[in-house]
């Protein structure tokens, strides 16, 4: 699976990055609308990557977190798949802009667009009701 979105916020372990232990850091919050990617199952638990860092959660509060982008998740071994993973929920559908220097990503929203650096380390709204901007910057 790719980089996905989260709709809401959620707490997560660090886990180290050379031997996937968890650190004796506290629980860290990784909020509303966060990137991550490399998700995979670990027993109950999913591990994926935030802004370069290694982190755990329970798979029941990541799936309750994540877009219908889940559907592409393999269920834990032994349990069924989570009743969040229906196909027809709405989701983001993030573009990738051509940039010069840093890597950034849009998404078509009512009303403009949403965006986000490729580390997710953020997300601003851009308002253009007609959806007009072609990603472009201005010369």
């Amino acid at each position: 699976m790719g980089k996905v979105s989260l709709t809401k916020s959620i707490e997560a372990k660090r886990l180290n990055k050379r031997t996937g232990a968890p650190t004796t850091d506290p629980e860290v919050t990784i909020p509303f609308g966060a990137i991550i990617d490399n998700i995979e199952a670990d027993r109950d638990m999913q591990r994926f990557t935030y802004q370069g860092d290694l982190y755990r959660c329970p798979s029941d509060l990541l799936a309750s977190a994540l877009d219908s982008g889940l559907a592409e998740q393999p269920a834990p071994s032994g349990g069924p798949a989570s009743a969040a993973a229906q196909p027809n929920q709405p989701r983001l559908q993030w573009m990738r802009l051509n940039s010069s220097q840093h890597e950034f990503l849009r998404a078509k929203v009512p009303g403009g667009w949403l965006i986000t650096p490729g580390t997710g380390a953020g997300v601003a709204f851009y308002p253009d009701p007609g959806h007009e901007w072609d990603g472009a910057s201005l010369e």
